[in-house]
């Protein structure tokens, strides 16, 4: 699941990879598979940004012409599996990394990124944090590691790329495939990782396809006008119900919410998108994000949402998802809970209360601080975590935003007697931010109802041209936000900070 980094240090580290970010380049660089290092670009969405999917089935179809077989693999649970000692293994080679494993100039800075990672999650050695730049840094640094043992094993480069963890290879000959696939599995073994067996296999080129659900999806059309629409906003998502039926791929539905998005729904048949949706929440809860913002957007525009039933959803995911631990399903619809007022029901609230999770206790808090809940919950369980070291654990940032406001029993004391998060206090530093709303999927463009002399919003939306006079959000701000080649390099910032290689870092926090 994605992580939320304790920023004391996540500091070290980013100034870490920013230090030696040429080395990192250089590292790299030696890899002739990659399709995904990382880069600083200027006009970049976020700090570091990798190559987008969108042109990977073009790849495939152009790298695989000439042979006949395609080796498809993974790495199973990259990213929760990595283990954190392997990063100097890459950058400086097992046999030096483990010499000079207490070397923390910046010579050996592998054992830095090592030492800053492990006191990211309480010294655990295993995993990397899932959402932050630094772990897409990190992961890529091993993979180029893998790339070269794989080449070396085989004497050559093989045909093909890597993406991420993905690796898409060719070959003349099925032997050759093969033996390929147990090379690589031995040069993953070198860094504690291991074959996604469920994901890997050997076909024939002829045999590569798209992912054909997209295109299917992408080609239903769904009519503006009223009669037309509310027939196909029924038949558009029993397809898509059946397309995700059938295929073990999780994004299917999310992709279908998304398509019925870039559609505005007239307010006649609102419910019957409404009910849609959350059908899709109870079946799919991965796609309550998008379920989210759709359900603001229109909120927004003065849509007559049925509160009953989506509260009747909501608590039931909640009730469901929070005794399993599932932090993202709870936190989206504690979300919605504040963003859309609905009412959350005690047993919901009881069960968010004692779950081990910052986001979904300080939403609580909000919504019990906002009188949205009919009694407060109870603080057993966060209080039993608010000892001398909460800052530094996994809910640091429950115990930092709790005791800024005096939430859930939790006062400042404990965040000004600590020399780091003090700081961060005074500079009025905040993680959560009581005032945000859901980005909409679109806005009206300006000057639209003054240009056609209306009065309000319910005569512009019962226009048939209505879409026309609206501006669709272009992307969701994730790593698909920025399209390049891997080849393009010209807005690619080289350059890392100076280094003391004998006085790389002060001595760390935790």
């Amino acid at each position: 699941m994605t992580s939320i980094v304790n920023p004391v240090p996540q500091l070290f580290l980013v100034t870490f990879v920013a230090r030696h970010w040429a080395d990192f380049l250089q590292h790299f660089r030696k890899s002739r598979l990659s399709a995904s290092h990382p880069r600083f670009l200027r006009a970049g969405g976020r700090a570091a940004c990798i190559p987008s999917m969108q042109r990977l089935h073009e790849r495939m179809v152009l790298d695989s012409a000439g042979f006949r077989y395609m080796l498809r693999t993974d790495v199973s649970r990259f990213f929760p599996t990595v283990y954190t000692h392997s990063v100097p293994w890459a950058l400086h080679s097992k046999l030096v990394a483990k010499a000079k494993r207490w070397d923390s100039t910046g010579r050996y800075f592998g054992n830095l990124i090592d030492q800053a990672l492990r006191q990211g999650q309480d010294e655990q050695t295993m995993g990397l944090p899932i959402g932050p730049d630094t772990s897409h840094v990190v992961a890529e640094t091993i993979s180029t590691s893998v790339d070269l043992l794989l080449r070396d094993s085989l004497k050559s480069w093989p045909a093909g790329f890597r993406y991420v963890d993905d690796y898409y290879l060719f070959f003349p000959s099925l032997a050759e495939a093969e033996s390929a696939l147990a090379a690589l599995s031995r040069a993953l073994k070198e860094f504690e990782l291991q074959i996604n067996f469920e994901k890997t296999y050997i076909c024939p080129v002829s045999e590569i396809v798209d992912d054909y659900w997209t295109r299917q999806l992408r080609n239903f059309e769904i009519a503006k006008h009223v009669r037309k629409q509310r027939s196909d906003i029924h038949h558009f998502f029993e397809f898509a119900k059946n397309i995700a039926a059938k295929n073990a791929d999780e994004n299917v539905m999310t992709y279908a919410l998304k398509r019925a998005s870039s559609v505005l729904i007239k307010p006649e048949n609102w419910e019957s998108f409404e009910a849609h949706i959350c059908h899709i929440a109870l079946s799919h809860p991965n796609t309550l994000q998008t379920i989210s913002q759709i359900l603001a957007t229109y909120k927004v525009y003065a849509y007559k949402l049925n509160g009953r039933r989506i509260q009747r959803t909501l608590n039931t995911l909640i009730v469901e998802h929070a005794a399993l631990g599932h932090h993202s399903e709870v936190a989206w619809c504690l979300w919605m809970c504040k963003e859309l007022d609905i009412q959350l029901e005690q047993a919901g609230v009881d069960l968010v209360a004692s779950m081990q999770s910052s986001v979904c206790a300080l939403l609580l808090m909000d919504l019990s601080e906002s009188g949205k809940l009919e009694s407060a919950p109870k603080d057993t369980f966060w209080r039993s975590i608010d000892g001398e070291d909460s800052l530094r654990e996994e809910l640091w940032l429950m115990c930092y935003e709790a005791g800024i406001r005096g939430w859930g029993g939790f006062n400042s004391a404990r965040i000004l007697a600590d020399d780091y998060f003090k700081k961060l206090h005074a500079f009025g530093i905040r993680f959560y931010d009581q005032t945000a709303s859901s980005k909409l999927l679109f806005n009206l463009k300006p000057g639209t109802l003054e240009k056609f002399k209306l009065n309000d919003l319910d005569d512009f939306f019962e226009r048939d041209d209505a879409d026309d006079y609206l501006e669709y959000e272009a992307g969701d701000g994730g790593y698909e936000g920025v399209v390049f080649d891997e080849d393009e390099s010209s807005d690619e910032d080289e350059t890392g900070s100076e280094v003391n290689d004998d006085n790389d870092t002060k001595e760390f926090y935790f």
